[in-house]
């Protein structure tokens, strides 16, 4: 379910034994308020908290402090809409951080990713990476697949879960399969209109 800036604002968590510091956590909720009220209003303004802040954020624990799972939940939902926001911007794919490396299918079947305390959900990474792999194997092959189009795999975001992939190594790999996929798209879109065939 969708995050707005208002429900964002009015956020309250319950207070438990042992828990996330309050004073820290309010302060990210407040900044989680402050960015979607800016993607809301397309107000084009750089956001106050970015997905990466989210997704790494930290907090002491402490006697009644606030539910963990209720903050890690809020945190997750504001996370995914942060980062297709951040990757929805114009020019994230025009400049990419590293050369362009070719992703292979067989890479990602040897893929061995770390797995950390938080980060994104094991199962949604690897179901996603079997159709990346699978498309990467048509093209190999010489055919257009279905499985996953490049602007799929440049918006894709991942949920959070305690004990998942890191995050910056899912981003990479995803980073590598947008840009190999797109690739694969042009030539066979410029084979196609040359009648050259595919």
């Amino acid at each position: 379910m969708a995050l707005t800036a208002t429900e964002a604002a009015r956020q309250r968590f319950l207070r438990t034994g042992r828990g996330y510091a309050r004073r820290e956590v309010d302060h990210m909720r407040r900044r989680v308020a402050a960015s979607l009220l800016v993607i809301e209003r397309n107000l084009g303004e750089a956001l106050p908290v970015t997905s990466d802040e989210i997704r790494l954020a930290v907090f002491p624990w402490v006697t009644g402090g606030y539910d963990y799972e209720a903050v890690d939940e809020f945190l997750e939902r504001a996370g995914r809409i942060v980062s297709a926001y951040e990757r929805a911007q114009a020019g994230y794919e025009l400049a990419p951080a590293k050369p362009f490396q070719r992703l292979t299918s067989d890479e990602i079947t040897g893929l061995a990713l770390t797995v950390v305390f938080r980060g994104y959900n094991l199962k949604e990474v690897d179901r996603f990476l079997n159709r990346v792999s699978g498309t990467l194997y048509a093209c190999e092959t010489g055919r257009p697949s279905p499985l996953v189009d490049a602007s799929e795999v440049a918006r894709k975001v991942f949920p959070i879960s305690m004990r998942g992939y890191a995050e910056r190594e899912v981003d990479d790999i995803l980073d590598r399969a947008a840009e190999t996929i797109s690739r694969y798209e042009r030539d066979f879109a410029r084979r196609s209109e040359t009648g050259t065939g595919i």
